[in-house]
């Protein structure tokens, strides 16, 4: 054989098996960087190149993916604490959010979402589409795109506080209601006071007796007075007990044993639940009383104005429990039917009343207690359900 043609086949089998090695040293460290990446794709850092032994390309690749590895690993730290700081945010603040889908799937929520819709869980718009028409809860939304895919940003405000000086300003219309009030209550009085005081000043002068008739009509004006001055004193105290809450004393007591008092005191069963058992609040027990006891004196009339009997057991019901905020909550809920929605937007205005012999201070005044003492009174109707339920919140 040809000594050329030799060489040309040493030479080529020489190749092809330098090539088979190169390839399968290509393959493997194809399978490393690709067991790299599925690895931190599934979130395990826990691995680790070898670079103590194996030949001197082996170490300088390991150690470049170990580089590569821990880079990543740290670059991922750094999200998750960025996200987690996010969220601290997001949970810190009293505005609520949820981020939805276009499938109106709730991908994102903070715990002021959960709170202000009072729900455990948000996971669907289906769950929270009653609860968005609330209106002590402003919305605004707005369109944003998150990876590629179209989201609604919706924020949720709790307004109440807003009403209320929407409610400071009804203060001082009513003040002006009052001063008018009086003013027209006094006119007469004064002129009925003043005529009597001159008939009886002519009698003593001309010394007669006076006659039947006269007598008659000096005890009907003094009845007049009289009945005049009630009312007015009955109106202008019912005002005093409303701008007078004396200033809040807290102290520790249990909610447990608190509302079983109440309950002694309401002409109805009451069912009480507190979670847990030893539930303590601080207040001032004696105002909180004052609250509880006008919330269920409502719940017992409002079964006292009904018709007839509701389709369901009647129940007053006080449950005690601690929201997100480990602020005490107390629930004095009854199912004598709803409040309508005409009524309910009026039910904390001052003298706003719907019955004949009532004055319309006890809503305002348990809820003017409950500013004054750092807490809130809500109204929540469940209308599927017809129960109607107060909310005391004990900061």
């Amino acid at each position: 054989m040809d000594i050329n043609k030799v060489i040309i086949i040493v030479l080529l089998l020489v190749a092809v098996v330098g090539y088979v090695r190169l390839y399968r040293h290509y393959r493997r460290n194809i399978k490393k960087v690709r067991f790299l990446f599925d690895a931190i794709d599934n979130g395990d850092f826990s691995f680790n190149f070898p670079t103590e032994k194996g030949n001197k390309e082996d170490k300088i690749l390991h150690q470049s993916l170990n580089r590569i590895k821990l880079f990543l690993q740290h670059t991922r730290e750094e999200q998750m604490e960025r996200e987690k700081y996010y969220e601290q945010i997001l949970n810190a603040v009293d505005t609520g959010i949820m981020v939805v889908d276009s499938h109106d799937n709730i991908l994102q929520h903070n715990q002021a979402a959960l709170r202000l819709l009072d729900a455990d869980v948000l996971t669907h718009m289906n769950q929270v589409k009653g609860k968005l028409k609330d209106e002590h809860l402003a919305k605004h939304e707005t369109q944003a795109m998150l990876k590629d895919k179209h989201v609604r940003i919706i924020a949720l405000s709790d307004v109440s506080h807003e009403l209320s000086n929407q409610e400071v300003d009804s203060w001082i219309k009513l003040i002006r209601v009052l001063t008018h009030e009086i003013m027209n209550t006094i006119t007469p009085v004064t002129s009925l006071s003043e005529t009597l005081l001159k008939e009886l000043n002519n009698e003593k002068q001309n010394a007669a007796e006076p006659q039947p008739a006269e007598q008659a009509k000096l005890k009907q004006g003094l009845e007049t007075i009289h009945k005049t001055g009630t009312e007015l004193l009955a109106f202008v105290n019912n005002y005093r007990r409303f701008t007078h809450v004396p200033q809040p004393q807290p102290a520790l007591f249990y909610v447990e044993p608190f509302l079983e008092r109440m309950a002694m005191l309401c002409n109805h069963e009451v069912e009480i639940e507190v979670t847990p058992k030893d539930l303590l609040a601080y207040a001032d027990e004696s105002l909180i009383s004052h609250v509880v006891t006008n919330l269920l004196k409502n719940a017992v009339e409002a079964f006292n104005d009904l018709r007839y009997e509701p389709t369901t057991n009647a129940f007053i019901r006080l449950n005690a429990y601690t929201n997100e905020q480990d602020s005490v909550v107390i629930d004095v809920s009854n199912n004598a039917g709803i409040i309508p929605d005409d009524v309910a937007s009026h039910i904390f205005i001052p003298f706003f009343t719907t019955k004949s012999e009532g004055s319309g201070i006890g809503l305002s005044l348990s809820r003017q207690i409950m500013r004054v003492s750092g807490g809130s009174l809500l109204l929540r109707q469940d209308k599927a359900q017809g129960i109607t339920t107060f909310r005391i919140i004990i900061p």
